[in-house]
């Protein structure tokens, strides 16, 4: 009768354990994909959210008129502190923020109107360069988070939508909003576009 060696033992448990680790860690990717890749603008959504002027407009009224930055580059950042896929979008917002300036670009995180007191203390130490504004009760066209907006130093919007599509949301272009901060403080005509037709990691807007 052949004798199994000890060692042999141990490898064919340590390659269990491999098989069982990585099919865990895909299960583990699947249920976060299912759970959180959803379409920016859901099939129900209001036909407010699919237009560009009124999120023009409401985030002019409600966002930006107490707080407006002539000569800078503003970049409105839709944070839902419950979400679990502001993770994923961090990068792109860290990404422009190191590079560009505070005289050259102002940073406000719009969150949902009930962000506890508590919760506006976390957020001003997480973004310390970031103005927190609260959204007003009510109806918002806004759908979900993680998204941003970007206005140009005359005020008038550039960008809107989300920050890449997938589940990690990926971009086909790395600097893609570094470049278009460029584009903006240079003056050049810009948008308004809607980057907004895709399914990604996002949260509904409470």
């Amino acid at each position: 009768m052949p004798h199994v060696s000890h060692s042999n033992t141990r490898v064919t448990l340590v390659a269990l354990g491999i098989l069982v680790w990585i099919l865990g860690s895909l299960g583990g990717l699947w249920w976060f994909q299912q759970q959180t890749l959803q379409p920016f603008i859901a099939d129900d959504a209001p036909p407010s959210s699919r237009s560009l002027a009124h999120v023009d407009r409401w985030l002019q009224e409600h966002v930006l008129a107490g707080n407006a930055h002539p000569g800078k580059v503003t970049l409105v950042h839709l944070w839902n502190p419950d979400c679990l896929c502001n993770n994923v979008s961090a990068r792109h917002t860290q990404a422009v923020l190191n590079a560009y300036s505070d005289d050259e670009l102002a940073l406000i995180l719009l969150a949902p109107a009930h962000l506890s007191p508590r919760q506006q203390v976390e957020a001003k130490r997480l973004n310390p360069r970031a103005t927190l504004v609260l959204a007003p009760p009510g109806p918002v066209p806004l759908t979900s988070s993680p998204g941003l907006a970007m206005v140009g130093p005359d005020g008038k919007l550039g960008y809107y939508g989300a920050y890449g599509f997938g589940a990690l949301c990926s971009l086909s272009e790395d600097n893609l909003f570094t470049n278009m901060v460029a584009s903006l403080l240079a003056g050049e005509k810009y948008g308004p576009f809607m980057n907004t037709a895709g399914s990604g990691c996002f949260c509904d807007w409470p």
